[in-house]
């Protein structure tokens, strides 16, 4: 299981979770942040055997998960990991309501994930409602989707990719301007000016 396999396994988990809500999606990253930061948990049985199916770095070992990394690399990345998505989940409310397919709570959503480092996360919640999206906020939301994936970028030391995303974010963001889906685009279009030239981290 390489680092874009894991990537991608705790974004799509997190994503079904914020979007619908599902006690299961939550087991599962709780069962792999439990067995990695060394916290205890109760979880269900058949939710250990989906996350070993799923996610081969870990076995069963009773009623938890143990973690077997392949190399030291691979260790240190879930671990990271699992140390931002349990700061997450700590601070998101109980009563959250899901996201759905509902553009105003996908950009709040997004901006809390964003706040808390999880660029790539960013794109993946915005991505779907992106998709489905033909009238005239699609170009805002492919902007802000730029914008995570852009400080994902700046996170990997890809700081020519960084520019050229934020460069396209302002650009998607010329037509707009006020407040949108409570993003205050004006002063968004500063920020990403100036963190074009110092890479200072923005908010939306």
């Amino acid at each position: 299981m390489d680092l874009f396999e894991i990537r991608n396994w705790f974004a799509h988990n997190l994503c079904d979770y914020l979007r619908e809500k599902e006690e299961k999606d939550l087991l599962k990253l709780n069962a792999v942040i439990s067995s990695v930061l060394s916290e205890g948990s109760d979880i269900p049985e058949a939710v250990l055997d989906e996350v070993v199916a799923e996610f081969p770095l870990f076995e069963r070992e009773g009623a938890s998960l143990k973690f077997l990394p392949d190399d030291p690399i691979t260790a240190e990345y879930v671990r990271e990991k699992a140390e931002k998505y349990s700061e997450f989940l700590k601070a998101l409310p109980d009563n959250f309501e899901p996201v759905e397919e509902n553009l105003e709570k996908n950009v709040k959503m997004a901006r809390l994930l964003f706040e808390k480092g999880l660029y790539f996360e960013v794109h993946e919640i915005l991505e779907e409602v992106w998709m489905g999206e033909f009238g005239k906020e699609r170009d805002f939301l492919q902007a802000l989707i730029q914008i995570g994936v852009a400080y994902y970028h700046l996170s990997n030391y890809n700081r020519r990719g960084f520019r050229l995303l934020l460069e396209n974010a302002l650009e998607l963001l010329s037509g707009y301007s006020g407040t949108v889906h409570s993003v205050n685009v004006d002063r968004l279009k500063e920020d990403i000016k100036r963190a074009i030239e110092t890479e200072e981290l923005i908010s939306f």
